[in-house]
């Protein structure tokens, strides 16, 4: 069995019944890898292929929104997203960390996560409750220096779930 979709095009099943589709898109001037994965195709609907068609066609607003969920996440006390820059601060060289960073406000928390590289985003259109992980966007500050990410899940509508630290 398989699926048609004007913008997947076709998505074939292996034998065990998951679908897999991968791309890569321009945001700004990087290359984001983008995939679509899901264990079992009789659980993908059309209308959640449209919602990921829909936020993949809508990139730099997607980004957007997850990175001003990292910025009202950071005033919380112990959050992850703290973490995530103090630990980069901590193991990444000065030079690499002032190399990464593109902005120069004066503040550096909020520099360091305008200047995080979007790295990639993958889409589970068999998650289409309010509570569940349908995007997964991973972050890095430095990909080619450290392996850790910070990883921001959003559900179907787009609204951040969790944020969390992944390496």
């Amino acid at each position: 069995m398989t699926i048609e979709h004007d913008f997947f095009g076709i998505l074939g099943s292996d034998d065990e019944g998951e679908i897999y589709w991968s791309d890569s898109a321009e945001l700004g001037d990087q290359d984001i890898e983008i995939d679509l994965s899901s264990p079992d195709e009789p659980s993908v609907s059309l209308e959640a292929l449209d919602i990921a068609a829909f936020m993949i066609n809508s990139l730099e607003d997607l980004d957007s929104q997850a990175r001003e969920s990292l910025v009202a996440e950071l005033s919380a006390e112990g959050s992850v997203t703290a973490l995530y820059i103090n630990q980069c601060f901590e193991e990444l060289d000065e030079e690499v960390i002032e190399d990464a960073l593109i902005w120069d406000s004066g503040d550096k928390q909020i520099d360091f996560l305008r200047s995080i590289q979007l790295q990639r985003i993958g889409f589970h259109p068999h998650h289409i409750k309010n509570d569940e992980h349908f995007a997964v966007l991973d972050y890095s500050i430095s990909p080619t220096e450290t392996d850790a990410l910070l990883v921001v899940t959003l559900d179907v509508h787009g609204d951040t779930i969790v944020i969390s630290l992944d390496s």
